[in-house]
């Protein structure tokens, strides 16, 4: 292999598939990055098994057809550290190197060889549902955050995702709090399916979408057991996770005894606020609501901790229905309002021990319930 690639292109690519690289793998080919060339582009891949990304970057020029796998870790950092010229890579098979040359710079890396590398090939011509790739990272965002983030519950560390007629519906839950986000499709999909896609693989389509404008296909291989993501030069595969996801829509309140509609810019600031306190100490934000009468309700958001403290806010706000009191983790609802996107958010409530839910006022697409904490 005889290539000579500009170091931007070669440092971007490197930068997208390096968080799908083994780090603890006992197979060294696994802590390696696959370069190979492919249809007049260098291929860059990465993969711990459950995750996979490939890139494919635009060369100079490609002087020798050929694959090889180096150290990912050593060649991300060489890369970053080289000056903003042209990179020429050149693989020697026989002494399995590989060296790296910009002017005034040879650099020489020890490989392992391409057919030691996971095979990561699919087929190109697997239906796809297209999304914008804006509406994946907002969907993402709003969604994986509520993800588990032990195994204790495999099915629990990933967002399941139905697709039933022309609208797609992704949810996410860790015992605590739920997050439910309801999307339409471009075109009816040919069947209803449900899987339960990683929490890490979407989040890491949500890095790689932000630096792309088009749009991202998302397919499903069932026999493979595979989600996969692809824009117009990444691709991301993911093993989907066995076992059955939460019937969550059973747990979802469908009537309120008070709903509050408040600003949310307003109220995420006073939750940050309460949450300095409540860190200090139990963790804890105390919501007050109190309807108006001849005035406009009040919703105080407070948060206390004896070795530090304690702050208060008053919200003006919309009261429908009996004034109550009651708690969450500050952590949770502050995660939550940073993802409601609408000016005006609405919670609603039943009672102190019952889960609130919150939803953006305008839109029907979205909500999140939280349980409470006992006072």
């Amino acid at each position: 292999m005889k290539v000579s690639v500009p170091r931007d292109n070669l440092a971007y690519g490197l930068n997208v598939v390096s968080r799908a690289v083994a780090t603890r793998s006992t197979n060294p080919v696994l802590r390696n990055v696959l370069l190979a060339t492919d249809d007049g582009r260098l291929r860059l891949s990465a993969t711990d098994t459950e995750l996979a990304i490939t890139c494919w970057v635009e060369p100079e020029a490609i002087e020798e057809e050929g694959a090889t796998t180096v150290e990912a870790r050593l060649l991300n950092s060489l890369v970053n550290n080289l000056p903003n010229d042209l990179v020429h890579l050149t693989y020697d098979e026989a002494r399995q190197a590989l060296e790296v040359v910009t002017s005034g710079s040879r650099n020489v890396l020890r490989c392992l060889p391409a057919d030691e590398f996971p095979p990561l090939a699919v087929d190109a011509e697997v239906p796809a549902l297209p999304l914008p790739a804006a509406q994946w990272r907002e969907v993402v965002q709003q969604v994986t955050f509520a993800a588990a983030e032990d195994d204790a519950r495999p099915t629990l560390m990933g967002v399941s995702v139905q697709v039933e007629d022309g609208r797609m519906e992704l949810a996410a839950t860790d015992g605590y709090r739920l997050s439910v986000r309801r999307l339409d499709l471009e075109a009816p999909a040919p069947e209803a399916w449900q899987v339960i896609v990683p929490a890490r693989a979407l989040n890491e389509l949500a890095r790689i979408a932000s630096r792309t404008a088009g749009a991202v296909r998302f397919s499903v291989l069932t026999a493979r057991q595979q989600a996969v993501f692809r824009t117009d030069h990444v691709e991301v595969v993911s093993q989907l996770i066995a076992g059955q996801f939460p019937d969550y829509r059973r747990i979802i309140p469908q009537a309120y005894n008070t709903r509050v509609v408040v600003a949310r810019e307003p109220f995420l600031q006073a939750c940050r606020r309460a949450e300095l306190f409540a860190s200090e100490g139990n963790n804890i934000v105390r919501l007050e609501i109190q309807p108006g009468t001849d005035a406009p309700g009040v919703l105080v958001v407070s948060g206390a901790a004896d070795e530090v403290g304690e702050g208060e806010t008053r919200l003006t706000a919309a009261v429908d229905g009996e004034g109550l009191t009651i708690a969450f983790n500050a952590k949770f609802l502050r995660q939550a309002l940073e993802v409601i996107p609408t000016p005006d958010m609405a919670l609603e409530l039943i009672k102190p021990e019952y889960p609130g839910v919150l939803r953006p006022v305008g839109r029907d697409d979205f909500l999140h319930l939280i349980m409470p904490v006992k006072l």
